[in-house]
């Protein structure tokens, strides 16, 4: 929980500067210990694809808060991941 608070607080200020007014944050989230019998792709695909799933962008990679820059770079693989 600690390390949450601590990466809201420092990606919000950087955030409002690109998009102000805009919500960045949902109230809670759940945090997710990945078990034996599930495949890292399938958990990490699961989260890259929620804001497609939330109607905020056609493809995950058009997301620009995903996390990193190089996932557009990525774009170009995607059709070959699913």
């Amino acid at each position: 929980m600690e390390f949450i608070r601590l990466f809201k607080g420092r990606v919000t200020p950087r955030a409002r500067k690109t998009e102000p007014g805009r919500k960045l944050w949902q109230r809670s989230f759940y945090d997710h210990a990945l078990r034996k019998e599930e495949s890292v792709y399938q958990v990490t695909m699961y989260t890259w694809e929620n804001p497609v799933r939330a109607g905020l962008v056609e493809e995950p990679y058009e997301y620009k808060w995903s996390g990193s820059d190089v996932w557009s770079e990525l774009g170009e693989y995607y059709g070959h991941w699913r």
